[in-house]
């Protein structure tokens, strides 16, 4: 009893020197959470981990969120592997990463995932990232809290190898739903599982399960399963850890060549269904293959301000139509016009809410607005001029550059006044 009362009268209120359980500690591990981008809604996390590198972690991130995108969900990747990042390149993503006064805008695939790395910030793809820990750490932190993820169903974090700074700073700082741990093979695989074991268990992650890649190699004439590099030990090591196997992935030249050539969207393999089933039954929802929903990915809603001659109009607020562009499969199914009245900025955005708009692509626009969209998880992208039919299509094949401002046409005039004016202050 003395001895407890000493102890916590001693207390200097720093946990990091300190090595007692108490509920100082417990505290200080929940106020470690960071908060999400207020413009955003994530649904789940999802960590893909390993002990080693080089076992295809950011194939299995990638995959995993096309298969769960073709099931009618909303995906995303943060590309927490900072000094090797490659999901860029898996998906033909090259531009680089745009945001205003809000945040920062992920890059969009052709298909719809969201995506945030580091080459999307860097001058050159090739730029070499020397940063030390802390900075990487915060790297990382940033593409929590900053960036416009909008709504996602899904997020995969693809992590760096091992169990140092970036890894500790995920469990810590993002609300982790579950982790997939990613091996290969070789004898090595029950101390690499371990590894990732100990450390989401210390940081009271749940582990989803195991998938192994490079698992064997089929032989072209004969169907024989080659095991290449040696017997598979991820039965035993999943039966140890009392773990499910989510998959086996091949030594497939499909595989290597989609990722060359930059087109994972367009790979089918059954690998790992195991693993998608499992996610699935994370959010409670059965979606349809391709799900037709409104609310998946493979219909959208776009919105562009027109001025009568099919030409983006300047002012969000004083449009009197809106053409409306209605999207499936990245295909054109109908384009209609919305009478507006040009009622101003809060009427407009309610219209949008209202028509179920996805996305809003207009030329100037006030950050009242701006807000009360994204409020609504409506992606804007401000700054287009020209024709509407050329600004939607660019988007839809990811070349339409956005100027990061809400440029307003009014010039000067009418600034802030209640009725008639912009309010695009």
């Amino acid at each position: 009893m003395s001895e407890t009362y000493e102890t916590q009268s001693s207390c200097g209120d720093s946990c990091s020197s300190c090595q007692a359980t108490c509920s100082s500690r417990n505290k200080e591990k929940d106020d470690m959470k960071e908060a999400l981008n207020p413009y955003s809604k994530v649904k789940k996390v999802i960590g893909i981990v390993s002990g080693k590198g080089g076992v295809g972690k950011s194939f299995v991130t990638s995959y995993l969120s096309v298969l769960m995108n073709r099931k009618g969900c909303h995906t995303a990747i943060l590309d927490a592997d900072i000094t090797g990042p490659s999901i860029p390149k898996a998906f033909g993503v090259h531009e680089k990463a745009k945001g205003n006064e809000l945040g920062i805008f992920p890059a969009i695939s052709k298909n719809g995932i969201k995506i945030m790395s580091v080459n999307l910030l860097l001058e050159t793809e090739d730029t070499p990232v020397i940063w030390r820990g802390p900075v990487i750490a915060g790297t990382v932190k940033q593409f929590w809290t900053d960036v416009l993820w909008d709504d996602v169903d899904y997020m995969f974090v693809d992590m760096p190898p091992g169990t140092g700074d970036v890894p500790l700073t995920v469990f810590q700082s993002l609300p982790v739903d579950g982790v997939i741990i990613v091996t290969s093979p070789q004898e090595l695989v029950s101390m690499i599982v371990s590894k990732a074991v100990n450390m989401a268990e210390a940081m009271n992650v749940p582990i989803l399960g195991i998938v192994e890649n490079y698992s064997y190699l089929e032989c072209g004439n004969c169907g024989e399963k080659i095991s290449v590099f040696g017997t598979s030990h991820v039965n035993e090591t999943a039966e140890r850890f009392h773990l499910p196997v989510l998959g086996r992935i091949p030594i497939n030249p499909s595989i290597a060549e989609a990722v060359d050539k930059e087109r994972i969207e367009e790979l089918e393999g059954p690998w790992l269904s195991d693993a998608v089933s499992v996610l699935t039954a994370m959010s409670g929802e059965k979606k349809e293959e391709g799900g037709k929903e409104e609310d998946s990915k493979g219909f959208l809603r776009i919105a562009v301000p027109t001025d009568g001659k099919n030409n983006v109009f300047g002012h969000f607020g004083k449009a009197s139509e809106f053409t409306l562009y209605e999207i499936k499969d990245n295909e054109l199914e109908g384009k209609v016009i919305l009478s507006a009245e040009g009622e101003g900025h809060a009427k407009t955005v309610e219209m949008m809410k209202r028509e179920k708009i996805n996305v809003v692509i207009c030329g100037g626009i006030g950050m009242e607005a701006m807000e009360g969209l994204m409020g609504g998880n409506i992606l804007v992208i401000p700054g287009a001029t020209g024709d509407a039919d050329v600004a939607a299509a660019a988007y839809l094949d990811g070349s339409l550059e956005d100027s990061g401002k809400a440029v307003c046409s009014c010039k000067g005039e009418n600034h802030g006044q209640e009725e008639g004016g912009c309010n695009c202050h």
